[in-house]
């Protein structure tokens, strides 16, 4: 994978992990086998950064500490972490009519960053 696809993927790949760990625990392992059955393969070097960049910022929280340096850590969503997800599903419902779809917006949204 080129670099430029990875960081366009990892934003989807985030997506996915806030998605899920809306609705149950998630943990490493898990991730890269659910995302892998959508034909997305990361390798660990990839996802545990990204997961713990995701609580370092207050979208994820872990759920379980492990004694051992290789020990599952879970991890849930936070309610920061739900509204941040609530925006996205809303800018992705918009890109996919709008790329997938090919409708155009009727009048110019401006969202600010």
């Amino acid at each position: 994978m080129q670099p430029a696809d990875k960081e366009i993927r990892l934003g989807i790949w985030k997506i996915h992990v806030l998605h899920h760990a809306a609705t149950r625990e998630v943990w490493g392992r898990w991730l890269l086998e659910e995302l892998r059955e959508h034909g997305h393969d990361l390798s660990p070097g990839t996802l545990y950064p990204a997961l713990a960049r995701m609580e370092t910022n207050g979208w994820l929280r872990r759920t379980s500490e492990g004694g051992h340096v290789r020990a599952r850590q879970a991890f849930r969503i936070t309610v920061a972490g739900r509204r941040l997800l609530e925006a996205l599903r809303r800018d992705v419902a918009e890109l996919h009519r709008e790329i997938v779809l090919g409708q155009e917006p009727t009048k110019t949204k401006r969202r600010k960053l």
